[in-house]
């Protein structure tokens, strides 16, 4: 989530540094504001090697960054590009140096601890840094909802309420008369709050917004208002310690501003000034047959062209199309040159610069060969390999081969590469290449493998900034895919031409009606080539036919063609599966078990809203939202339904219903719901705890003024009264905190005394049917949180743990242990801090993955009927988070929960203790481990750490299939398993059956529960590990079970 509001920190710097006349001037805000564009990097950044003392320090920070770590593992972002691009020109290094958070970044810059940087030239920072050249411009925009007039300017929103982000520009920005500011201190918050109607228009930084709209899928729903309400310019900021490499930074900069480099880079990452839509989109194109063709005249067509036209006219869309440059294409639209790319193959990295719409087509890249190599198939480790300079899937298809790529102009570039044998093989698009080689007569030259090296999807790419072009393309294409008129561009663009064309046709008649004298040899003759041209025609229309089978058969979405009697004519794949139907006669009845749900209460639809009732009577959809279910038992999702009308009169189809998965849509309107309850719930709980806090305080003054001249039994009363005031101002403290208006207080909690605290509340509550198990730590173990907080916390999930128990009727046991571990801030990125965990387990009824999921939720119960508020684990989590902490939730359905809390130790006077130094990682050195994981998301991972270090692994997602492995002879090193499996047989059983068969075999287990068998583990005598288990633990505890049964190489 990217955070704009200024930090306390940054605040309490301003307040110190800045001289009185700062304060005035609202340009100051929307520069620091700003600095979260230039500065925030993404929380993948690796840290850096040793450098020389020489080098040049740049700090960052993984806060609300608008950068990612490339599938190369380099961190990019508009601040690293450029200082990469400033050391490169000037002869400099650089050491990266990370801060938590911005307002410890600008401290660090004002206080000399770093030396270049790119923010505004602030008063507060000008005694230890000197202001280069200017670098880029921030632009403040009005933001309203899409249905607002075209007119609409910031001047005439007099009498409206408008939204700013605390602390920058808006902020503190002169309104029209009458205007209402409403301050957030989110920007999810505040466009959540803009289409819910509760404001009516937000003023923020472009650069800050666009990416927002965009990555939250909203983008359609809100656009800007020109021109800009203010403009900031950001400079470079050298430190006065190195003021003699002033020069040439300078002179670095300049020579990047003369070459086009940093317009290059500032377009990059949209730190331009934003532009109109405007009323007609240009459309860049490429030579690309048969996608893309430029004719002899200048105009464009081909299938790509021709599928964007006809979206286009369905969108009600104005394009022109204009010929762009190879290495135009490769940058992508960009404002100022091009809106569009009529195709573009979907990657990741590609996502982080433009926007895509739903997939139009699919496109595979394969490799060719000399005819002379055709027999000796691709070796990447020595062929010297091409791809077309132009792909933008150069970077994944060299990692995907483990080595580098040669760029190769085009296809004539690429086969003369092969017949010089400067190349050993070629990457093209199969179609394209294919085309290319029979149009010359080289087919028989060069030899096509296989397999292919990629096969993608090509989507729409667009700018940012269009508004809600995304939207109302993605609202067509599904209707377009399943119409005649894509079918009839595909059979034009990628079939074979028929041989008997009208003009042969022609031609044939009138040889006839000049051989009329031979009219019996003519007209024997004719029924012959009549008849061998009907197998031909036959031929190939099984041929095109199968070409949109496969087209069919390779989209994600569900298909189904209806006849006019309302039975399922014909489906695909994708259809099949979901409703599970067999491939036999058709028509057949949609199945009554597969139903559609109410989007919002997932209750049965009212009569007539169902869409199967809305194609009865011929009702079209347009990727409409609802809620479906396959199965009675089975979980519902979010599918996006249209329905449109076949109007072919030779078909035997009526209607077309297309099924879209539209689950990751939900997740981001989920996350905007879930934004707008904190903030409302912050409000209400801050509002209440100000509020009860001068009660109290009156209350207080009152009973401190009798009590001085009380005594005897009123004085005792007095007494009780003031420290039960105490009382209520430690909850209103808790409170304030969980609403995030205050941080919690510092100092040292001994874990000790609040557990034994814990256990004297929490024994007679939960009762004597329960057992309650604490496993106190040693006396100097300190945690650095508030005490209070951490007390109602674990007596809080205790409490859930005894509701949960006996709402279900299963289980008798809630334990709270303790361990300390080196943990990083939960990214990966950081440094291992000294951490303790906090584990409160029970071995009750467990959770279904939803309700994990939605667990710590604010509103969120399951015990609607006893009164449940859905408060308890968000404040908890409220709590661990604001501790600088990390908050997990392990738990199966009938297995138990195990709720962990990560808390950072502390010395007994509350100062930090020394970060920990990361351990040296044993290496495999070619072991081989046999991994038993059920989850796929985390079994594969693991599996590539392990590879990374020297092992060899193979997988099996239950225990089941491990012992069959196992059964077959194929016996591992080390065998690494989960306790809780699937499939009847638990991690305990797979290894009491290995060490029954196998009794030499190392075993090692691993689980995220803290309830298990500890019995049986125990007599097993196997090291169990807990879940997330850091990779030096759990490369010491295998190293450790392997030599101890002198198994594995050199170990």
């Amino acid at each position: 989530m990217i955070k704009v509001a200024l930090p306390p920190q940054l605040r309490r710097f301003v307040r110190r540094n800045a001289d009185p006349g700062c304060r005035r001037r609202p340009g100051i805000f929307a520069v620091l504001a700003g600095l979260f564009l230039a500065l925030a990097l993404p929380s993948g950044a690796q840290a850096q090697a040793p450098v020389d003392a020489e080098a040049l320090r740049v700090p960052w920070t993984d806060s609300a960054g608008l950068g990612f770590v490339s599938d190369a593992g380099e961190v990019r972002s508009f601040a690293a590009d450029l200082a990469r691009m400033i050391a490169g020109e000037a002869g400099l290094a650089l050491r990266f140096e990370r801060y938590d958070t911005p307002g410890q970044l600008i401290e660090a810059i004002g206080d000399g601890r770093s030396d270049l940087a790119f923010i505004a030239d602030l008063p507060p920072l000008r005694a230890r840094n000197l202001a280069l050249a200017p670098v880029a411009e921030v632009q403040l925009l009005l933001y309203v909802r899409q249905s607002e007039p075209a007119e609409v300017t910031l001047a005439g929103m007099g009498g409206r309420r408008i939204g700013v982000m605390q602390g920058t520009a808006g902020a503190r920005l002169a309104l029209p008369e009458g205007a209402r500011r409403v301050v957030f201190d989110d920007q999810i918050v505040a466009f959540a709050q803009l289409l819910a109607g509760r404001v009516d228009g937000v003023l923020m930084a472009h650069t800050f917004a666009e990416r927002t709209l965009r990555l939250s899928g909203i983008s359609g729903l809100v656009r800007p208002v020109f021109p800009p309400a203010q403009v900031v310019v950001q400079h470079l900021l050298l430190n006065r310690d190195r003021a003699a490499l002033a020069p040439r930074i300078e002179a670095a900069l300049t020579r990047l501003e003369a070459s086009g480099a940093m317009t290059d880079l500032r377009t990059r990452w949209s730190m331009v000034p934003p532009v109109p839509i405007p009323e007609v989109l240009t459309v860049g194109v490429q030579p690309f047959p048969p996608y893309q063709v430029v004719r002899p005249d200048g105009s464009v067509t081909g299938f790509s062209v021709e599928t964007l036209k006809a979206l286009a006219a369905r969108s009600d869309l104005k394009l022109r199309f204009k010929v762009v440059t190879p290495e135009d294409w490769l940058r992508g639209p960009r404002p100022g040159s091009f809106d569009l790319l009529p195709a573009r193959s979907i990657t990741r990295e590609e996502i982080q610069w433009m926007q895509f719409s739903l997939p139009v087509q699919t496109i595979e890249y394969a490799v060719f060969v000399p005819a002379a190599r055709a027999g000796l198939g691709l070796d990447p480790g020595r062929m010297r390999i091409g791809i077309l300079a132009t792909s933008p899937i150069r970077s994944e298809v060299a990692r995907d081969l483990g080595r580098a790529l040669l760029p190769v102009a085009d296809a004539a570039a690429g086969v003369e590469a092969l017949r010089s044998g400067r190349l050993d093989a070629v990457i093209f698009p199969a179609v394209s290449f294919e085309d290319y080689l029979s149009g010359r007569g080289e087919a028989g030259q060069v030899h096509r493998l296989a397999a292919p090296v990629f096969r993608g999807e090509l989507a729409i790419a667009m700018r940012a900034g269009l508004g809600d072009l995304k939207a109302r393309l993605n609202v067509v294409i599904p209707g377009f895919l399943g119409s005649l008129e894509y079918q009839t561009l595909v059979r034009r663009w990628f079939d074979d031409p028929p041989f008997w064309t009208r003009a042969r046709v022609h031609g044939a008649l009138a040889m006839g009606g000049a051989l009329a004298l031979l009219g019996a040899l003519a007209f024997l003759a004719q029924t012959w080539r009549a008849r061998r041209q009907e197998a031909r025609l036959r031929a190939e229309t099984t041929a095109v036919s199968d070409r949109l089978a496969a087209i069919l058969a390779s989209t994600r979405q569900a298909i189904f063609g209806f006849d006019s009697a309302g039975g399922i004519a014909v489906t695909n794949p994708s259809g099949r599966q979901l409703l599970s139907l067999p491939e036999g006669a058709v028509p057949r009845r949609w199945p009554p078990r597969a139903v559609f749900l109410d989007p919002l209460s997932a209750e049965a639809l009212p009569p007539g809203e169902d869409p199967l009732d809305r194609l009865s009577r011929d009702v079209l959809l347009r990727g409409a939202v609802y809620l479906f279910r396959a199965d009675p038992g089975a979980e519902p999702h979010y599918v996006r339904v249209s329905i449109d009308r076949v109007t072919d009169p030779h078909s035997a189809l009526a209607h077309v219903l297309i099924l879209e998965d539209d689950d990751e849509n939900e997740l981001t309107r989920q996350k905007l719901i879930r934004a707008q309850r904190l903030s409302s719930m912050g409000l209400l709980t801050g509002g209440l705890a100000h509020d009860f806090n001068n009660i109290l305080a009156t209350i207080l003054y009152n009973a401190q003024l009798a009590r001085l001249t009380a005594e005897g039994p009123g004085a005792t009363v007095l007494d009780r009264i003031i420290a039960s005031v105490e009382q209520g101002s430690a909850l209103t403290r808790r409170l304030l905190g969980f609403a995030r208006r205050r941080a919690q207080a510092g100092g040292a909690v001994r874990l000790a005394d609040s557990l034994r605290e814990v256990e004297a509340l929490a024994a007679p509550a939960i009762g004597a049917a329960l057992r309650l198990e604490v496993a106190l730590p040693e006396e100097d173990l300190f945690l650095g949180c508030d005490g209070g907080e951490l007390e109602n916390a674990l007596l809080n999930l205790v409490l859930n743990a005894r509701d949960a128990i006996q709402q279900a009727g299963q289980g008798d046991r809630i334990r709270i242990a303790v361990r300390c571990r080196d943990l990083d801030a939960g990214d990966g990125a950081g440094q291992p801090r000294p951490m303790a965990e906090i584990a409160v387990s029970d071995n009750g009824p467990g959770m279904t993955e939803e309700v994990r999921r939605r667990a710590a939720d604010p509103f969120f119960s399951t015990k609607v009927a006893s009164g449940g508020s859905g408060l308890g684990l968000a404040m908890v989590e409220s709590f661990v988070t604001r501790a600088a902490g990390r908050f997990l939730i392990y738990s199966e359905p009938g297995e138990g929960t195990t709720v962990r809390l990560c808390l950072p130790r502390v010395s007994a006077e509350g100062g930090a203790l020394a970060p920990v130094p990361p351990d040296a990682v044993p290496l495999g050195r070619g072991a081989r481990i046999l991994l038993v994981e059920d989850n796929a998301e985390l079994r594969e991972p693991m599996a590539d750490l392990l590879r990374d270090i020297g092992y060899v692994v193979e997988t099996a997602p239950s225990a089941v299939v491990a012992r069959a492995r196992l059964e077959a002879g194929r016996l591992p090193d080390l065998v690494l398993s989960d306790i809780v499996l699937p499939g009847g047989l638990s991690g305990v059983a797979l290894a009491q059956e290995v060490r029954r068969r196998h009794p030499g075999l190392p075993i090692v287990l691993i689980t995220g529960f803290a309830e298990y068998d500890a019995a049986q583990v125990q007599a097993l005598a196997v090291p169990v590990l807990s879940k997330p288990c850091p990779l030096p633990e759990l490369a010491r505890a295998i190293r450790g079970a392997l030599r101890a049964r002198g198994r594995g190489p050199l170990l």
